[in-house]
């Protein structure tokens, strides 16, 4: 199966690429971002391709929050770069090009109530590392600790690992 993006995932680009600047300005903190809840349009547009944007993925994940996460991923890897975001694709070796050069970390947070926002609010955050061995072994480590590992002991996924089989896209 070739791959294929999440649908929902495309208009978090503009998004995902503003909170991945402030992650490289803060400089291996924690850049953080609200996420709103998708609005009447979004969700009829989401619906109209068979997606309910209130679902919850296997991992408990809401599919508009795990769709904003896949694009943050998604701009990094294609567009990162040791400094910064570049403006050009990151290509390279063999016909899938090269990755950035640089780690994200992902956490999703609570709900948010501000009497400014008309709604409540989605905390995430992210932050970069350096890629590299240092890097793979330390983030390795600290999930085997934490029990929250997606590569299994023996280097193989394991069910926290996103398959095909997990979406309908």
């Amino acid at each position: 199966m070739a791959y294929r993006r999440d649908p929902i995932s495309v208009p978090f680009d503009s998004k995902a690429a503003e909170l991945i600047r402030r992650a490289y300005g803060v400089k291996g903190s924690w850049a953080g971002d609200f996420l709103s809840p998708p609005g009447p349009r979004a969700r009829a547009w989401a619906a109209s391709i068979g997606i309910d944007l209130y679902e919850r993925d296997r991992w408990g994940e809401l599919r508009y929050i795990r769709a904003y996460k896949r694009s943050v991923f998604w701009v990094l890897n294609k567009y990162g770069g040791v400094t910064g975001l570049r403006p050009q694709i990151n290509t390279g070796a063999f016909s899938g090009g090269w990755r950035a050069p640089v780690r994200g970390q992902w956490e999703t947070g609570v709900r948010v109530e501000r009497p400014e926002w008309q709604t409540f609010r989605w905390a995430v955050r992210l932050r970069l590392h350096p890629s590299g061995r240092l890097t793979s072994e330390f983030g390795h480590a600290q999930a085997l600790r934490l029990g929250n590992n997606w590569i299994g002991r023996d280097k193989e996924p394991n069910f926290r690992q996103s398959t095909p089989d997990d979406r309908e896209y």
